[in-house]
């Protein structure tokens, strides 16, 4: 495990590729692993390589400033925070936390600053886990993802296009032999099918809450394949309509 954690340190805060956009985006992972080292026993001295190096990925973690790493790093903290033996946790929060600062200047860092925003963060956690959410607000959940996951789909389509526009050199030959090329009726018929029992099933997860209220966890599973399904699905539907 220590290997494991000075290699982490190696990539993410003195490697050459501490900048590189795939492993920027690695992150999320990296705070569920953080948050999974309070059941490791450490060392508090700062001689203790290991040690050294869990607190200065928790620096990391806790500096960066896009609100969706802000929560993602305060809930990994405050999982370890909750359950790990270590005394000495100031060692884990750096001077420059993202919510150290104020929110007026954004200049003056100030710790009691951040405890006090780590203490509202757990607060609002605890009050969200204790809640039952109805079946309107699951639907309308689920709606807001789909719409959101398209508002992403269409962005990345226009940044795609924009770059091929600036370095892709059209081949008229290659681009007419493409246009000539047709996927046979079957493969064409199949996708279309499973669009139409993707859509039936995605009306039917309502009435499977409601029918089976009780059993949050099998409309959780449900949910978990349903997505996995839709995700599929949708790749296959842009594959045929790139043939």
């Amino acid at each position: 495990m220590e290997e494991v954690i000075l290699e982490f340190q190696n990539l993410f805060i003195s490697g050459p590729a501490v900048s590189d956009r795939q492993l920027y985006e690695c992150k999320p992972n990296l705070a569920t692993f953080m948050a999974g080292l309070a059941h490791t026993e450490l060392a508090e001295n700062d001689n203790d390589a290991k040690s050294s190096a869990i607190w200065e990925l928790y620096h990391m973690l806790l500096r960066e400033q896009h609100w969706a790493f802000i929560h993602l790093a305060m809930a990994a903290f405050g999982y370890f925070a909750a359950h790990t033996s270590c005394n000495q946790l100031w060692r884990f929060v750096p001077q420059n936390a993202a919510l150290s600062f104020d929110l007026e200047s954004g200049k003056e860092a100030n710790g009691e600053r951040f405890l006090t925003e780590l203490k509202v963060f757990l607060e609002k956690e605890t009050a969200l886990l204790t809640m039952t959410p109805s079946t309107d607000q699951l639907r309308m959940l689920v709606k807001e993802g789909r719409m959101l996951k398209e508002m992403v789909q269409k962005h990345q389509k226009i940044d795609m296009g924009t770059r091929e526009c600036e370095t892709v050199e059209v081949n008229l030959e290659n681009y007419q032999a493409k246009k000539r090329r047709k996927l046979p009726d079957g493969i064409r018929q199949g996708v279309e099918l499973l669009q139409s029992g993707l859509k039936v099933i995605g009306d039917g997860l309502p009435q499977l809450q409601q029918n089976h209220f009780e059993c949050a966890d099998l409309h959780d599973k449900f949910m978990t394949q349903f997505l996995c399904l839709e995700e599929a699905i949708g790749q296959l539907v842009g594959l045929a309509g790139n043939v």
